[in-house]
């Protein structure tokens, strides 16, 4: 068990490694890095507000969001409006449209990023009511994903190189490359791609078939409602403690390297 541990380990860390040098090569060949020499600046997050403005909550019924660096935070809002405020160097390289009842925030076309010297984190906030029940779409290339409990929202995610906390929703579909997946409940289907990242649902009461696929990371959920488990891992253990066979609802999960928990 020691050697299996040390061996999941070591992929991991070298997956890590490798998924590092791809960002870096994607951002170079994109154009979004842009080298500048010098230690001032590491890190930073940028507090100059370059958009913000508020939109009434019944005219939008798609939410898109596009980013290349920086953190996307879904907070509730106090007015009933949904409204998006967006930090960063240069609103030129920010686009924010209402076309067709779709809202998009797109920061996707930022170029001055620079990794290891001059790494400008440019965060963007959406206030948004808790009984939202339209889709929410995200494409992320850096940086962390947190979004409120919005039990009747469908939030579709893609996301190169962060982690990705969500609260209570009805549907989600996830895709992240590098990062760990943490939701406290899904309340009708969902399904999650990780390349590398540990997987962890405090709940699942699904009404649909739903799928879990995990390359290198451990897959860990507290609770299901009575559904069938079918989980499988190459390299790792398995352990669900709560199972139906005859349930007409599963919940697949595979894995390549890394343990399943089912159930506490």
């Amino acid at each position: 068990m020691k050697n299996k541990g040390l061996i999941i380990t070591l992929i991991i860390i070298l997956l890590i490694i490798i998924t590092g040098l791809i960002v870096f090569l994607y951002l170079s060949l994109s154009g979004k890095l842009n080298f500048q020499l010098g230690f001032k600046n590491l890190g930073t997050k940028s507090s100059n507000i370059i958009f913000d403005n508020s939109y009434e909550l019944d005219s939008i019924d798609n939410l898109e969001i596009l980013s290349t660096a920086g953190n996307i935070n879904f907070k509730d809002s106090t007015d009933g409006k949904i409204r998006v405020v967006v930090y960063g160097q240069n609103n030129d390289e920010l686009k924010v449209s209402l076309e067709e009842n779709k809202l998009k925030v797109d920061y996707s076309e930022y170029k001055n990023v620079s990794i290891g010297f001059n790494f400008y984190i440019n965060d963007i906030i959406i206030y948004i009511p808790k009984d939202y029940s339209k889709e929410i779409n995200i494409d992320a290339d850096y940086g962390d994903i947190e979004i409120i409990d919005l039990e009747n929202a469908t939030i579709n995610i893609k996301e190169d190189c962060g982690n990705v906390k969500l609260g209570k929703v009805k549907n989600t579909s996830i895709e992240n490359s590098y990062g760990n997946v943490e939701i406290a409940e899904i309340l009708n289907k969902f399904t999650i791609e990780s390349d590398c990242g540990n997987i962890k649902i405090d709940k699942v009461q699904i009404t649909e078939n739903s799928y879990i696929k995990s390359d290198y990371g451990n897959v860990k959920i507290k609770e299901t409602n009575d559904i069938y488990i079918d989980a499988k891992t190459d390299l790792g253990d398995v352990n669900v403690n709560t199972n139906n066979r005859h349930s007409e609802i599963t919940l697949k999960i595979e894995g390549d390297c890394g343990d399943i928990k089912v159930g506490d």
